[in-house]
């Protein structure tokens, strides 16, 4: 595949210092409303955006009128934000739907997003893959079939690609894989060869601050809520929920300096500071799904002021939505 990476060269940063020496690892999980998660400081801003994971939109549930509300509080913003980048699940279940259904989810996100004078750069997540889900009444061989569609509707040349700005380098990464055994048709990971592309495009953007985009989390502290283990000698984590090759993605970030890491999928906030690399779990446009709020993380999207030292401000924006 062409997938565009470039060759940058940038002085080394008091951060890259700090990172070098090496790094304690911290996690902690937020949970709330509005969560500010780093100190306001007086150094230079370079730039703002915003992380919009999680939309799901769809015709049922006030999605539409909800996904809008969620925009005009992007745009009412001061400073306004250089771009919106999206976490994936863009709309509602494209995997199981039939093809008229899912190409009516995929125009009404267009036609949303063009009402917008601010420019998206798109994640993919597993509501955007088409028949994945569907128990094979979608063949393999249908011209839609899996990432086609969500690329094609929404202008993605491919599922993995990067794109830089004000200075930061910016790689958006499918971590949604195949699995058609499991009834769902999907697992998180990255493949081996976007791993492979992953680790040229970091090493390509040098010593210039680095974010990795995904739709399912690397690592998530979120994902025990579920678990209760008393009775196991272990405790698993189902690879729906998190990457099932954590453990070499967490190596290629700290080799390459990643500074931030943005998922969705879990609909909560949550963020973990792993050997210099600060993981955001972002809470979700729709919540609970266009019902409300989840697990007490109500309907919103993170804000997001970076610097040029490669240091960063994040706040969650709950805008105000009421379901019903």
């Amino acid at each position: 595949m062409n997938r565009r990476f470039h060759v940058y060269e940038a002085p080394v940063t008091r951060r890259d210092v700090l990172r070098w020496a090496g790094s304690a690892a911290v996690g902690i999980a937020l949970v709330g409303r509005d969560v500010t998660a780093a100190t306001p400081s007086p150094r230079p801003r370079a730039f703002r955006f915003v992380h919009m994971a999680d939309i799901h939109l769809q015709p049922e549930q006030r999605a539409d009128e909800g996904f809008r509300a969620a925009l005009e509080a992007v745009h009412a913003l001061d400073p306004r934000p250089d771009f919106i980048l999206t976490g994936g699940d863009l709309v509602m279940n494209a995997g199981r739907a039939d093809h008229d259904r899912a190409s009516l989810l995929f125009d009404r996100y267009n036609r949303i997003c063009r009402d917008s004078d601010i420019p998206f750069h798109n994640c993919i997540g597993n509501h955007d893959i088409f028949g994945w889900s569907a128990s094979g009444s979608i063949p393999s061989t249908h011209a839609d079939y899996g990432t086609k569609m969500v690329c094609d509707r929404v202008g993605m040349d491919q599922p993995t690609y990067s794109y830089d700005h004000g200075g930061w380098h910016f790689s958006v990464v499918n971590n949604v894989l195949p699995n058609p055994g499991d009834g769902e048709g999907y697992h998180g990971g990255i493949s081996d060869e976007d791993m492979d592309w992953l680790d040229r495009d970091l090493a390509a953007a040098g010593d210039r601050p680095k974010v990795l985009c995904t739709h399912i989390p690397i690592v998530s502290v979120v994902v025990f809520r579920r678990m209760d283990a008393r009775d196991e000698e272990y405790m698993q984590v189902p690879r729906r929920w998190m990457c099932r090759n954590v453990g070499p993605i967490l190596r290629l970030l700290n080799t390459h300096r990643v500074n931030l890491v943005l998922t969705g999928h879990q609909h909560q906030n949550e963020r973990i500071l792993l050997d210099g690399t600060t993981h955001i779990g972002q809470g979700a446009v729709c919540g609970a799904w266009w019902k409300g709020a989840h697990w007490g993380n109500h309907e919103g999207f993170g804000v997001l002021d970076v610097r040029t030292d490669g240091t960063f401000e994040h706040r969650y924006h709950a805008y105000g939505w009421e379901a019903g």
